[in-house]
């Protein structure tokens, strides 16, 4: 990798649309992360937490429908603007947003509307039981429907190089089969998780004061939604890293070598990707964004670390730039 490779990242071209990108991005990951995470909380502790879990639970339900509204706020104004012919939108972006209107966006709306139901369920009883488990669990899979939904399209809009004709149902099957999709669709999922825990500690802060459920329980909560961002930040990277080798790689003509060895093939490959530099960028932030998270976790009082909060969520959002720049450089 060369300098020069590093210094076309951070070119005004490069990353300020990365950077907007990103930020249209970030809300819609995290509403899908916050169902997940609100699930898993409430059905991973025991007896002992189970009352603070319950209350995480809540909690993040409703911050998931807060950002998911300014989420569908973005995108909306986002589209008016486009279509008003105030802020053009490049080419790639233009075809993406053909796909809200499409089988992606039919299932998403689904999964909006599984989700305030869930919320709601929450906001009116407090408690976790059987209804919650069913709500959310239909939400979790409404969501993963739609991101793979969404992926899938993604993939074929790059293969057909222009505007894709309107997704077949009966060709969806055949759009499953290919493990590239999914690849980047477990990298999303664990993604929205991390990004889900990583921004719910701000909003911990943020209702500290309105909802005072105790200091036992607001650093029990800190730690518990660090340890999901840390657990679902190392495990989306694993997955990132097999993402970007799997786009970079021509698979077909190395598994047609004969006796060259694959492994310096397959190295060399990736080396030479124009990708590479942005992913060794994004690999670089998200281990700054593990490390922020490790204090929280070990301190007993968590809450007082509101900077390394906000420094986490920044770090994080640069790490969603820089694989917004990965994915862009491999298509």
């Amino acid at each position: 990798m060369r300098m020069e490779d590093i210094a076309a990242l951070v070119a005004p071209d490069v990353l300020l649309p990365a950077l907007g990108l990103a930020g249209l991005l970030l809300p819609g990951l995290i509403a899908m992360g916050a169902v997940f995470v609100a699930v898993l909380t409430a059905a991973t502790y025991g007896k002992s937490s189970r009352v603070f879990a319950d209350k995480l639970a809540k909690q993040i339900s409703e911050f998931g429908m807060l950002v998911l509204g300014v989420w569908l706020l973005l995108v909306s104004a986002r589209w008016g603007l486009w279509i008003g012919e105030i802020w053009p939108v490049s080419e790639k972006l233009r075809q993406f947003y053909h796909l809200f209107f499409d089988i992606p966006g039919h299932v998403a709306m689904l999964a909006v509307l599984t989700s305030i139901v869930t919320a709601r369920a929450w906001r009116r009883h407090k408690k976790g039981s059987s209804v919650h488990f069913v709500l959310g669990g239909i939400s979790c899979l409404a969501w993963m429907a739609a991101l793979m939904f969404f992926v899938v399209g993604w993939l074929e809009l790059v293969r057909a190089e222009g505007l894709a004709p309107k997704m077949d149902p009966l060709v969806l099957p055949d759009l499953l089969q290919n493990p590239k999709a999914w690849l980047v669709w477990a990298q999303g999922l664990f993604l929205a998780m991390a990004l889900a825990g990583g921004g719910g500690l701000l909003f911990l802060v943020a209702r500290r004061n309105k909802e005072d459920y105790g200091r036992d329980y607001y650093a029990w909560a800190a730690r518990t939604l660090a340890t999901r961002a840390l657990s679902s930040g190392v495990i989306q990277v694993l997955w990132g890293v097999a993402a970007f080798a799997a786009l970079s790689l021509s698979w077909a003509e190395m598994v047609l070598q004969d006796q060259s060895p694959r492994l310096p093939t397959a190295l060399a490959a990736l080396s030479d990707s124009s990708a590479l530099a942005a992913m060794l960028m994004f690999l670089f932030v998200s281990l700054l964004a593990w490390l922020s998270l490790v204090p929280l976790i070990k301190s007993q009082n968590p809450m007082r670390l509101k900077g390394l909060m906000l420094g986490h969520v920044v770090i994080v959002f640069l790490s969603l730039t820089a694989l917004v720049m990965t994915f862009h450089s491999l298509f």
